[in-house]
């Protein structure tokens, strides 16, 4: 029986992944060697709180940052931080979120920042203040949103249209004595990113554990300033508090830890060559598909995390082939096999993403992609 047989069993489609470090797809492929050390560590009871103890080490020693904590995702990481920051060390504090009413409990982001999981910064007790607007922010914007209110401000790692950096938004905080925070969910690799965002000025730093660090898709990392990290690990797991849901197992720790080392040891200049092999493949094979008016390889601007990952551009006619892009990608996902690629109907455009394809997996993708173009332009 080999890796994924089970869906077999269970009569569950398996899924050629053109798209990404997806959560709907289940994330990433656990390295063998990271399931063995979750298969031991699945053998014996622990302290969790020594657990945790030795997993911070390891996470602070990886990032670079004074000590770390292993959530159950990125959005995790959003609330135990913003807890963190709404209540520092202070336990009669811990125990009153989320009811934060005269507290500093304002949270400032920027417009372009807000995603569909800064909803946890409200269950956390805390009241999102935006600034900017559609055409962009900038660090004056960022000041005046400032007050005694304030209690973080929450910067996204994205690149739209023109914001604040983090650079410009550290320095400003930290003048106000105010911590911010850094979503950077997707943005491993590279491993350099690991120390990145602390290093220019973040004071907590979250990075989800399912995507690229291919560890648990229901893990997360979180690292950064000691005091903020003990404040957000006091109200976590197994402690109680607004952090107490978000259980994270004895398997999940140990399967992060190892699988973040394994990702800070591997060669990432060979991968993305490899990626951009299967990238450069997928691309001749589309170019001469009916209705493609054209094929290269690059970046999705807007979006498309990691951005070093080089991916499949296809321009569909969409006329010729009688579906809109984003009716190609149902189609795809409905076939046989099932294959989930990006599609961006601004730009009448399917992406291909290498990033989890196996091995002769880019051709069948792109082969079959090719098909149901044809099929469509034929009819």
């Amino acid at each position: 029986m080999g890796r994924g047989s089970v869906y077999d069993e269970i009569g569950v489609r398996r899924v050629i992944n053109a798209s990404g470090s997806m959560t709907y797809l289940g994330g990433s492929l656990i390295a063998p060697e990271v399931l063995a050390k979750m298969d031991e560590a699945a053998g014996a009871f622990v302290f969790i709180e020594e657990l945790l103890a030795w997993a911070s080490g390891e996470i602070a020693s990886l990032t670079k940052t004074d000590a770390g904590l292993v959530t159950t995702g990125s959005a995790a990481g959003i609330l135990l931080s913003t807890a963190a920051c709404l209540t520092g060390n202070d336990r009669e504090r811990m125990r009153a979120l989320p009811q934060t009413e005269s507290w500093k409990n304002e949270i400032v982001m920027q417009k372009q920042h807000r995603i569909g999981f800064d909803h946890a910064v409200g269950v956390a007790g805390g009241r999102i203040v935006e600034v900017g607007d559609a055409a962009g922010t900038s660090i004056d914007q960022v000041k005046e949103a400032l007050s005694d209110k304030t209690a973080a401000i929450l910067h996204v790692v994205l690149d739209p249209t023109p914001t604040a950096s983090l650079e410009e938004v550290a320095d400003v905080a930290h003048g106000h004595g105010i911590p911010v925070i850094v979503d950077a969910a997707a943005e491993l690799p590279p491993v350099r990113n690991l120390s990145a965002f602390a290093e220019d000025g973040g004071d907590l730093v979250i990075f989800s554990g399912g995507k690229q660090v291919s560890g648990p898709n229901d893990s997360g990392i979180l690292c950064g300033r000691g005091d903020l990290v003990a404040a957000a690990t006091a109200q976590a797991f197994p402690n109680g508090g607004i952090g107490r849901p978000l259980k994270v197992s004895k398997e999940q720790i140990v399967g992060l830890v190892f699988a973040l080392k394994r990702f800070a040891s591997l060669d990432w200049d060979a991968q993305v060559e490899r990626w951009r092999q299967m990238a450069q493949r997928m691309a001749e094979i589309l170019s001469a598909a009916a209705g493609v008016v054209e094929t290269d390889v690059g970046f999705p601007q807007g979006g498309g995390r990691p951005r070093i990952i080089p991916r499949t551009r296809v321009k569909i006619d969409e006329a010729m082939v009688g579906h809109t892009v984003m009716e190609l990608d149902e189609i795809l996902e409905q076939g046989t096999p099932a294959i989930a690629v990006g599609a961006q109907a601004s730009q009448q455009t399917i992406w291909l993403n290498p990033q989890h394809l196996e091995d002769g997996e880019d051709e069948i993708a792109a082969r079959h992609l090719a098909d149901v173009l044809g099929r469509g332009a034929s009819r």
